[in-house]
């Protein structure tokens, strides 16, 4: 199941979900529903800001997994809306809900759902995520040697993109 399709089951869930949308780890939203009519409370680059946050914050809370066992989610709660982030592979999985929904309630049946489809998921963004000059900076990098981890890190990609990209290219 491809991200663009999981997001729209993600959506289904419930009806307090207002979004759903799948984010890299370098904050990079890919894929993502709107429950149609909903008001948008972020606006103009606010929404590019809160997803790069939410990645950053999930990556960095990771780090405690060793001592304090796998990460389930971030939740924060403001007057109108819950956003909740959690982490799906090496993806950010964005929600916004009602506020009145129970945000305990939500990430319940949103893990139970993330677990019944995981052999399912490829939420690994198309090919088009990056345009044709990034793609020739890709091309470059490789001819010149240089290992994916470190072309995912200058490109701020995640490193299974960058794989996906590279197999891509040496189809051509």
């Amino acid at each position: 199941m491809k991200a663009e399709q999981f997001s729209k089951n993600i959506l289904d869930l419930h009806p307090a979900i207002r979004f759903a949308g799948i984010v890299e780890k370098s904050g990079h939203l890919y894929a993502s529903s709107t429950r149609p009519g909903m008001e948008e409370h972020l606006k103009g680059r606010n929404p590019e800001i809160s997803f790069s946050q939410a990645a950053y914050i999930v990556d960095l809370r990771n780090m405690f997994s060793s001592e304090l066992g796998k990460l389930n989610s971030v939740v924060y709660n403001y007057n109108k809306v819950k956003m909740i982030s959690i982490p799906v592979k090496e993806h950010v999985l964005m929600i916004s809900a009602d506020n009145a929904g129970n945000s305990d309630e939500l990430i319940d049946i949103i893990l139970k759902y993330i677990k019944s489809v995981d052999s399912e998921l490829s939420l690994y963004p198309p090919s088009n995520i990056i345009n044709a000059e990034k793609k020739q900076i890709l091309r470059n990098l490789l001819e010149s040697g240089i290992p994916e981890e470190m072309i995912a890190d200058q490109l701020d990609l995640d490193v299974n993109t960058v794989m996906l990209l590279v197999q891509e290219i040496d189809r051509y």
